[in-house]
């Protein structure tokens, strides 16, 4: 028995020493059906915390020590739900972008909180100069600007950019895509479209996407992974590249080698630093090719087939997301046969990040969207779900869950209105085309070396677990589920932030390398 309870007490040892965080901040927060959640942080340690609740703007300012400097609560003078695009960190302020359309008319609306005080600043409107037949693709910003990207009906890129003497004045250049093939579907790059943030959280629903922007410095890449083309066969897919060169107000167009895809997309990539990796993932291959970006050549690649073991993997392969219903959402892959089949059964998704000089940390998998379900059962005892809404925000995806209740509790006019039953998880009478759910994400993490891309192995002293692992091993710890979460980066460290509705407070818990479990007072 003793025995028992020691490797039961040393197995929970290990588990929080491979765990090891240390609380940030603690601070209290009115929140309670937030529409939106933002976190900014600034090189000096400064944190912003945003929300939008019942019509008001919500912010906290937090100091590099985690202690609370200010927070706001301020009406918003407007109805209507502002459409958060971007945020940037000036000299004096976080900034944050918003976008209103009213008709014909497209307007800009930032508003500021101070980085030393933490007052807050309403900044005038702005109407954007939009033509007729332009369509919007997003908004983004980054250390030195924020932008606007729209396309019109010959596929030119018009391109708003605010200027260095006023955050709220935009200039407006177009770039011409002559070069660019154009897609079989209209649109289909565009409607896809996600802006790489450096802060941005690393997990396979960000890294699926296949149109992804990227700023470096006046240029702006886009990179594009398996579209078909017009006039092109399928053999003929491949990664494309679109620079926007805003100095000098010229585009360049590049492509890597073409890969045959049947169906559904099997490839994606990812840009870090100046290296270009691209996944490409089968039911029997597994390909992993790392370019220099200024020159297109391979430097570095892994390729693995049939059931040969990925060896690049440094953790299992996770599932989350594939459940039935009251079930565990997160399971292990262990079976070699099947990683590659499950690993390909979404849209691949990769994305690099590091926290250290000497290694990257990459994510590998794949999506699945969750999918509508269409039975018309009508019994009034099953359960039913208020939504779990999946926000995506400037820093990645956040959950609001809903609760369980019988479906008599709600209005039938709810549950059938093509308007309402989009605000309920209805698995047994989807009365909409919604999809509901987060969907499926398969992956798993690889540890390498920045200067040669090979794999860290245990053996050395780099640091093996990845960071965002971590967090995750958290957050599954966390009962009941976070109603309220954010990831963002702070440093080289992570911060994970969520709503605990016991205490109705907001937590900032902080992750970094080598961190040791904080010690625990011993009893007097």
């Amino acid at each position: 028995m003793r025995k028992l309870i020691l490797s039961m007490l040393l197995v929970g040892l290990s588990a929080f020493a491979a765990n090891a965080q240390q609380e940030f901040a603690h601070i209290e927060l009115p929140m309670n059906r937030a529409e939106d959640l933002v976190t900014l942080a600034d090189d000096d340690g400064n944190v912003v915390i945003y929300f939008y609740q019942k019509g008001e703007l919500n912010f906290a300012m937090l100091s590099p020590d985690g202690k609370q400097i200010a927070r706001h609560q301020i009406p918003y003078r407007f109805s209507d739900e502002p459409q958060l695009l971007g945020t940037r960190v000036t000299d004096d302020e976080f900034v944050f972008y918003s976008r209103y359309v009213n008709g014909r008319r497209e307007y800009l609306r930032p508003f500021a909180i101070n980085r030393r005080t933490g007052a807050f600043r309403s900044i005038q409107d702005v109407q954007i100069d939009v033509e007729r037949n332009m369509n919007f693709v997003g908004g983004f910003g980054d250390k030195e600007h924020f932008y606007m990207l729209y396309t019109d009906k010959d596929g030119n890129m018009h391109l708003y950019r605010d200027s260095d003497e006023n955050v709220a004045h935009l200039e407006h250049k177009v770039f011409t895509s002559d070069q660019m093939p154009r897609t079989r579907e209209r649109y289909a790059r565009e409607s896809d479209m996600i802006y790489v943030h450096p802060d941005m959280q690393h997990n396979v629903f960000t890294g699926y996407h296949r149109s992804k922007i990227y700023s470096r410095g006046d240029k702006i890449h886009m990179i594009f992974d398996g579209f078909y083309l017009k006039g092109k066969d399928s053999d003929e897919t491949t990664t494309e590249i679109l620079t926007l060169d805003w100095n000098s107000g010229q585009t360049q167009y590049r492509t890597l080698p073409a890969i045959d895809q049947h169906n559904a997309p099997s490839f994606n990539s990812f840009l870090y630093n100046n290296t270009l990796f691209r996944v490409n993932l089968e039911k029997d291959q597994f390909k992993l090719t790392a370019y220099d970006f200024a020159t297109l050549k391979p430097i570095k690649e892994y390729k693995y087939s049939g059931d040969e073991e990925i060896a690049i993997k440094s953790s299992p392969v996770y599932q989350r997301g594939a459940r039935a219903l009251f079930s565990p959402d997160n399971t292990v892959i262990e079976k070699t046969s099947k990683v590659m089949k499950n690993l390909a059964s979404g849209v691949p998704a990769i994305t690099v990040d590091t926290f250290a000089d000497s290694t990257l940390q990459l994510t590998i998998g794949s999506y699945s969207a969750p999918e509508e379900r269409r039975s018309f059962d009508q019994d009034r005892n099953r359960l039913v779900r208020t939504p779990d809404r999946y926000v995506q925000t400037s820093r990645g995806l956040m959950m609001i869950p809903g609760r369980w209740v019988p479906a008599y509790n709600i209005p039938s006019y709810y549950l059938n209105s093509p308007y309402y039953s989009r605000y309920f998880y209805d698995p047994y009478n989807q009365g909409s085309t919604q999809p509901a759910g987060p969907g499926i994400s398969t992956y798993f993490r690889a540890v390498l070396d920045a200067d040669n891309l090979t794999k860290v192995n245990s053996g050395t002293d780099k640091e093996q677990l990845a960071l965002q692992d971590k967090v995750e091993s958290y957050e599954q710890e966390l009962k009941p589920e976070p109603e309220l979460k954010t990831v963002y980066r702070y440093g080289n460290k992570l911060h994970y932030g969520y709503y605990d509705r016991r205490s109705k407070t907001f937590k900032i818990v902080e992750f970094a390398h080598g961190q040791q479990p904080p010690q625990e007072e011993k009893p007097q």
